[in-house]
């Protein structure tokens, strides 16, 4: 007899992706402009002077969401759960909520800019690329449970 120890590849999947999703926003820059006055490109990321409040926010969050995903991935890969119960649905309002807060973050930004030429940067898409594909991936779990 052997026991074997079935892995969940979505939740292997949701857990690299919030992983990835993390990286992807928490070093690199969220969004971009060009700035007429002085002649250079200024950035906004979490440590930079061009961060507005709302996308300085909404990254923050992300990356709050992106922990909380890759917690409840975990929850399914550990053998004993520290949550019993099933997390699928939750994890799929919370990827939503991810795109979400990326978009709240990238509006946010392009009010304040306006007057420049801006553009979103890597943070922006890890953010609303991880949170789709997360989205899928756990409706994806929640269907086939």
């Amino acid at each position: 007899m052997s026991s074997e120890n079935k892995i969940d590849p979505f939740a292997v999947l949701i857990l690299v992706l919030s992983i990835i999703g993390i990286i992807l926003i928490a070093p690199f820059d969220f969004a971009a402009f060009y700035h007429t006055g002085v002649g250079e490109n200024r950035w906004s990321c979490l440590t930079c002077e061009y961060a507005t409040t709302g996308d300085l926010i909404a990254q923050i969050f992300m990356i709050i969401l992106f922990i909380i995903q890759a917690i409840v991935a975990l929850n399914d890969l550990v053998p004993n759960r520290f949550i019993n119960m099933d997390l699928a649905k939750y994890g799929m309002g919370l990827a939503a909520l991810t795109m979400l807060f990326a978009i709240i973050g990238i509006a946010s930004f392009g009010a304040a800019y306006s007057e420049y030429e801006w553009w979103p940067e890597i943070g922006f898409y890890g953010g609303i690329v991880g949170g789709l594909l997360n989205t899928v991936l756990f409706y994806l779990k929640f269907r086939n449970q």
